[in-house]
């Protein structure tokens, strides 16, 4: 297999190849029905609660009911002495947990004595860094039933009653400073009677007591056939929709991959917008399991990455109920055998050993590293001590990160920060700077990875299901969701393709430069590219070399502390930068811009604008590059031009759809070109050798 791309000046992404696609394992799958009430599990009272001595005071009165806020009466030292021994019955302004998980583990066990059921509300996270700052708990007769249309036959819905009387019984707790979690908001009185829960059938609870993936397999007792046992389960439904799919759109792909008992483990799919997108913007990908943060969400995985609008764009989803070496392997081959075997130039992924070790298997030219997101966020948990010990600690770790220029620097900052926290000892830390290479940006500032520094994150897979409300645990519907929000997407991007032809930006100056980035690049890259452009004007240029090439030394006008070496040739315009921000985002530095301008180069060099970044990013790449292929009537032929028709049919589609007005052009315009297929098509029939033509 060859590289999908490699760096180079100009920095293209090669797409030229295509492949032959592997044959597809089809099952019938099954399907089952999760949608049964969650009982309330009967907990003791083993969560470790502290009542806290001065409880919040920012604390809201809302909702009716005897609501209990942090102006309430301090609750008294035997009160105290309850909770800290566990035998609390009612829950108190000011109790303290160690996660939400105890604080609803708590409540559970209160619910399970009092006589009710509860499930989880609302959540909040921190603009900061993400994590989750504020969870509620409710009765699960919260709200109210929503309101149905007897009328509208187009739903099937099931004839139930609801369970929802509008309860306001509730329990909120938000994270200390400290890292534990308080009670901040409680209302214990209920609009409903209160009583003995009933008791779940075997049947429900043995059902309950799993989790939604993993009724994918079947049990062990059961005769299998085709890898599911008779009667049907979760993957029946899931996979007979995805028969349906493939019926609609032959370039629909979907493989399956089974264990040692013929059950199925993975599942991986991909349809024909996912590979046009990789044909395009496949150069930097990465593999998304950030929905494992939801405990009750199916493992979904995704291969991602992002357009020329910086938007999030999909090249492959799959559920992955087995995550060993063996099965990473399997799924990265399936999916780099279904893009035609063109590598990535870059490959990220969580830090983990299984799939590190299966990306270094099948990605064998490609830079792989590790998500820095992802390590950071490990880091609450591994450093936990030394984050609540030491609040300047989180500061310093991050610059030593992400700031440092050399690797001299960075191991002198690195053990400067490891004596001043005595971490000399601890293993995470040890294990980090191990694998340094593999995450720390100084390191791989030469491969292309399309990031920006210091503008927002890219959306993760988990925060895309938030912002969607995708909260489904069945497979089906799962599915059927993220479709759905994915078509959403695909008008976001058909939304953004036109503004940028149709609009222009405000220019900041006179500057040619600036004037045709403006008409090249996409209006987020060009907003990137004006800032990087405004800010070469408060820098310094000093020349401290000649010659074939020069050097430049470019320091900040008020710090010339830190310096930035600029080398320009001016006999093939080759232009490199220390700070390595094309080689790493694909637009030209601030540096480079003002020694660009000091040498009188008033526009950009072509080979320094990356086509995946311009507003013509979509208009290569369909071209037949092997006519002896084009012409065979191959096997693997057949799938090219399949493959090839399907791209040029889903942009002719994407176009002619912009406007009522091109719609008409282009349904005229499809219906006379498969007018002509057909004639052609019937032509070469009775043409063919050993016909007898009657005229």
């Amino acid at each position: 297999m060859e590289s999908i791309g490699t760096l180079n000046p100009s920095m293209e992404f090669d797409n030229s190849q295509e492949g032959e696609l592997e044959p597809l394992i089809q099952i019938q799958p099954q399907e089952c029905d999760l949608d049964q009430p969650i009982a309330v599990d009967p907990l003791g009272h083993d969560s470790t609660a502290v009542l806290l001595a001065n409880p919040p005071d920012d604390c809201p009165v809302s909702g009716e009911g005897r609501e209990l806020v942090a102006a309430a009466a301090a609750v008294d030292m035997e009160a105290a002495a309850e909770v800290a021994c566990g035998d609390l019955h009612e829950p108190a302004m000011g109790m303290e947990f160690d996660s939400p998980d105890a604080a609803r583990a708590f409540y559970s066990a209160y619910a399970e004595r009092v006589g009710f059921r509860i499930r989880n509300s609302k959540s909040f996270t921190s603009r900061v860094d993400d994590t989750v700052i504020m969870r509620r708990f409710v009765c699960s007769k919260q709200g109210r039933p929503t309101k149905k249309d007897p009328f509208d036959l187009t739903k099937k819905r099931r004839n139930r009653t609801s369970s929802r009387e509008g309860c306001n019984a509730m329990l909120q707790v938000n994270r200390r400073e400290n890292g534990r979690w308080a009670i901040s908001r409680c209302v214990l009185d209920h609009c409903h009677p209160l009583g003995v829960i009933p008791k779940q059938s075997p049947s429900v609870q043995k059902k309950l007591a799993k989790k939604p993936w993993e009724l994918l397999v079947s049990p062990a007792t059961e005769p299998q056939q085709s890898g599911l046992g008779p009667g049907g389960g979760v993957a029946q439904s899931l996979l007979e929709y995805f028969k349906r799919m493939q019926a609609e759109n032959p370039a629909f792909f979907y493989a399956i991959q089974v264990d040692r008992n013929n059950c199925v483990s993975n599942v991986f799919w991909a349809d024909a917008r996912a590979r046009m997108a990789y044909s395009y913007f496949g150069d930097a990908v990465v593999f998304d399991m950030t929905c494992k943060k939801n405990k009750r969400m199916v493992p979904f995985a995704t291969f991602t990455g992002f357009n020329h609008h910086r938007q999030l764009i999909v090249f492959g989803c799959a559920f992955m109920t087995d995550e060993s070496e063996a099965s990473f392997t399997w799924l990265f081959e399936t999916w780099l055998g279904l893009m035609s075997g063109r590598w990535p130039v870059s490959f990220i992924t969580a830090y983990n050993e299984s799939m590190a070790v299966a990306a270094s298997k099948v990605f064998l030219n490609v830079r792989h590293r590790f998500c820095k997101r992802d390590i950071f966020s490990k880091c609450k948990d591994k450093l936990s001590d030394v984050y609540s010990i030491h609040p300047s600690f989180k500061a310093e770790f991050k610059k030593c990160v992400n700031e440092c220029e050399s690797a001299e620097e960075f191991d002198s900052c690195w053990r400067s920060l490891i004596d001043r926290y005595n971490l000399e000892d601890n293993i995470w830390m040890q294990a980090l700077y191990a694998i340094r290479q593999k995450w720390i940006p100084l390191f791989f500032r030469g491969t292309f990875f399309g990031e920006f520094f210091g503008t927002p994150k890219m959306e993760t897979m988990h925060k895309f299901f938030q912002r969607h409300s995708i909260t489904t645990t069945t497979l089906r519907d799962l599915v059927t969701q993220f479709d759905k929000a994915m078509a959403g997407q695909y008008e976001k991007e058909l939304q953004a393709d036109f503004d940028a032809n149709h609009t222009r930006p405000v220019l900041k100056t006179p500057s040619p430069m600036e004037k045709q980035a403006s008409e090249v690049y996409t209006k987020s890259i060009f907003d990137l590219f004006q800032e990087e452009f405004a800010g070469s004007s408060g820098f310094l240029k000093e020349k401290v070399a000649d010659g074939v090439e020069y050097m430049y030394r470019v320091t900040k006008t008020e710090d010339a502390s830190k310096a930035y070496m600029v080398t320009y040739n001016a006999s093939n315009k080759h232009i490199t930068c220390s700070c390595f921000m094309f080689e790493f985002s694909g637009i030209l530095c601030r540096h480079v811009l003002g020694v660009l301008i000091v040498v009188s180069v008033l526009t950009l060099p072509d080979d320094y604008i990356l086509r995946r970044w311009t507003k013509n990013a979509k208009s290569n790449g369909l071209s037949c590059e092997d006519r002896g292929l084009c012409q065979s009537n191959s096997r693997k032929a057949l799938a090219w031009r399949c493959n090839d028709l399907c791209r040029d049919a889903i942009k002719f589609a994407e176009e002619g759809a912009t406007s009522a007005v091109i719609y008409k052009v282009a349904k005229g315009a499809l219906q006379k070109a498969f007018a002509e297929v057909l004639a052609t098509k019937k032509g070469s029939f009775f043409n063919r050798p050993g016909k007898l033509l009657f005229i």
